[in-house]
């Protein structure tokens, strides 16, 4: 094989570069053109370097192929301008570029994304980017430690639950009231309850949690665990219907135009998508709040079973009649007792046992 390219892949390779002078291709995919019938394509190899050293001569330098091609930056329209300037303090930059661009696979990375960014940043003082209006992070949950502080969140997120003279409260509902202590204080709900970065979240979480098992003093840890899932599907649905809520805001207000048809377009697949979500999570609460009262009922009814026997000596133990028959049975079975204990108290008769002698002998 020759070690020079021939005119035809000479003139090949200037009418590739020659396309796009600015953007010329790189030396990969010039070496796929000129030798298309290669199968092992690299820079490298004797074909690359002969299309390099050509380009050389004439003063080129075709771009790696590992080389960082950076794209063209992205121009916002209008459009895009306004819809960011009157959103840009609701949504965060990388869902105006979903919307705007139609591509729900955008990310903080994305050329879109940081387009819509750095238009945001240069309006300055006109609008507070939604990254700024975000609440500093909160403080870390601390449970409750002690009965009063547990009594008072009940008294917060249950009222109707509790006697309106405290001095009432029965010995069943203070068990409850230290086991929902125990259960704010599992590691899963501390580090649950403290991923959420603005105090409505938290108490929506607390409270539905504190809603659903301050009555509940025998629950497991996987019950536990099960009921912090659900509070947290509470939460979930709770983010989503007000970004639906959002979103049909922002759908109202679009323009007529071609650019404001298209932007409705991304806003209602949006929607539709956010609804979608919020009905799955409502389906994932009540198919998990139908399986833990399941789960308990069956709990319930077992220990019911184990406690009939106790619960019908106690009734008996109630009845006078009944009183005395078992008192009469156990005086019965206390003078058989006496009666065994006095036969064995005589030596002679079990020495006589023992040797296989019998009265009848004796005599």
């Amino acid at each position: 094989m020759s070690k020079e390219l021939s005119s035809e892949q000479e003139n090949l390779v200037l009418e590739e570069w020659n396309r796009n002078p600015e953007n010329p291709p790189s030396l990969y995919d010039l070496t796929k053109i000129i030798f298309p019938k290669l199968e092992k394509v690299d820079g490298r190899c004797k074909e690359g370097r002969m299309i390099k050293e050509f380009l050389a001569k004439h003063g080129l330098k075709a771009r790696p192929s590992n080389e960082y091609k950076p794209k063209d930056k992205i121009e916002l329209t209008e459009e895009h301008q306004s819809f960011c300037r009157n959103n840009g303090s609701m949504m965060s930059f990388v869902e105006i570029a979903r919307i705007i661009f139609d591509n729900p696979d955008l990310n903080n990375l994305s050329q879109e994304s940081r387009a819509v960014k750095e238009y945001i940043d240069s309006l300055g003082d006109q609008i507070v980017p939604f990254e700024d209006t975000l609440p500093q992070r909160l403080h870390d949950y601390e449970p409750p430690k002690t009965f009063s502080k547990t009594l008072a969140k009940i008294k917060k997120y249950a009222p109707s639950s509790l006697p309106e003279d405290m001095n009432k409260i029965t010995a069943k509902a203070k068990k409850e009231i230290d086991a929902l202590t125990n259960y704010l204080a599992t590691y899963r709900f501390v580090h649950q309850i403290n991923t959420y970065s603005n105090e409505m979240a938290r108490e929506l979480f607390e409270s539905s949690f504190v809603r659903y098992t301050h009555d509940k003093g025998d629950l497991t840890q996987e019950e536990v665990d099960q009921y912090i899932v659900l509070s947290t599907e509470v939460v979930i649905a709770s983010n989503i219907q007000r970004r639906v809520e959002h979103l049909n805001r922002l759908l109202d207000d679009s323009a007529d135009d071609t650019e404001g048809r298209r932007i409705s377009m991304s806003l209602v697949e949006a929607i539709n998508t956010s609804q979608n979500e919020y009905n799955q999570s409502v389906n994932r609460q009540q198919k998990l709040l139908g399986d833990l009262k399941e789960k308990r009922s069956d709990r319930l009814k077992n220990q019911l079973k184990d406690n009939a026997s106790i619960l019908n000596l106690v009734e008996m133990w109630k009845s006078e009649e009944s009183r005395h028959k078992m008192i009469g049975l156990a005086q019965l079975r206390q003078e058989s007792m006496k009666e065994e204990i006095q036969k064995l108290g005589s030596m002679d008769e079990i020495k006589c046992r023992i040797l296989g002698v019998d009265e009848n002998e004796i005599v």
